[in-house]
């Protein structure tokens, strides 16, 4: 059964059963999270780098993470003795209206903002005055940017499968584990005391961001993923004003399409 909240917009714990509940500002009890957070983290940087030499886990490493990313919440609870409740965590499509409205202000917001930066960014970077930025990111395609005057929209390779990839192994398994479970932990512990744009927002927000970013980081140690921080706050803002995870992890996929759109367009 789902948990009921006073708050429309505060999350339920993750449904566990057989333990008290949090209190706020028990920084104890950020124990668990952190540590689910870097057990996971942990295994998932180990099939990365096992993937380089390993054929079989190159080939099934984005599964492998996502198994790591949805089940590590379930294992974390019984180690403590409890069930997790996916759907208590958001996992569903209930309720509908808000996740559809929170969804369509999303896109409507980000999509022609992030648009306008992709080919801004790339439009300096790979300029005649961006060298300096080029040399000190590195790992950007600019001999092949076309810039803005010259792409032609094209669809990545299997597009549909990548959709479909991005939904399910991608997006899923990350809003679960980010934005299901550890957001909500952190959201027991650091109550939020502000509200932005319908929904209660405050540390738990950007620490669970923060580590988002950080996981992302410690996979591969690219520091250029250090920029998932930023959409992160969006992906947790769209879980505690929509009460769900759908909005969130559409979202997610929509984003990380659109980059692909875009990259397969001007490059």
């Amino acid at each position: 059964m789902l948990p009921k909240s006073e708050d429309p917009g505060e999350l339920a714990d993750d449904g566990g059963e057989n333990e008290p509940p949090v209190r706020a500002g028990d920084v104890g009890a950020l124990r668990e999270p952190l540590l689910a957070f870097a057990a996971a983290t942990a295994l998932a940087s180990a099939f990365f780098w096992l993937g380089r030499v390993v054929p079989i886990v190159h080939r099934n490493l984005h599964l492998l993470i996502a198994v790591t990313f949805f089940y590590t919440p379930a294992v974390a609870a019984r180690i403590r003795g409890r069930w997790f409740d996916y759907r208590a965590a958001g996992l569903g499509l209930h309720p509908l209206g808000p996740g559809v409205a929170t969804l369509a202000l999303a896109v409507g917001v980000a999509f022609p903002l992030f648009v306008g930066a992709f080919f801004a960014f790339y439009g300096y970077t790979c300029g005649p005055s961006g060298g300096w930025l080029l040399a000190l990111l590195g790992r950007l395609p600019c001999a092949t940017w076309v810039g803005g005057g010259g792409w032609h929209l094209r669809l990545p390779p299997d597009f549909a499968l990548l959709a479909l990839s991005q939904v399910v192994v991608i997006a899923l398994p990350e809003e679960l584990f980010f934005r299901g479970y550890l957001l909500g932990r952190l959201q027991a512990i650091w109550p939020p005391r502000r509200r932005f744009l319908g929904a209660p927002v405050g540390l738990a927000l950007v620490a669970s961001s923060l580590l988002f970013a950080l996981g992302h980081l410690l996979v591969d140690f690219n520091g250029q993923r250090l920029a998932v921080f930023f959409p992160a706050l969006a992906f947790g803002w769209m879980r505690v004003r929509s009460r769900s995870l759908a909005p969130g992890i559409l979202f997610h996929a929509l984003c990380n399409l659109l980059a692909d759109v875009l990259h397969a367009s001007a490059f």
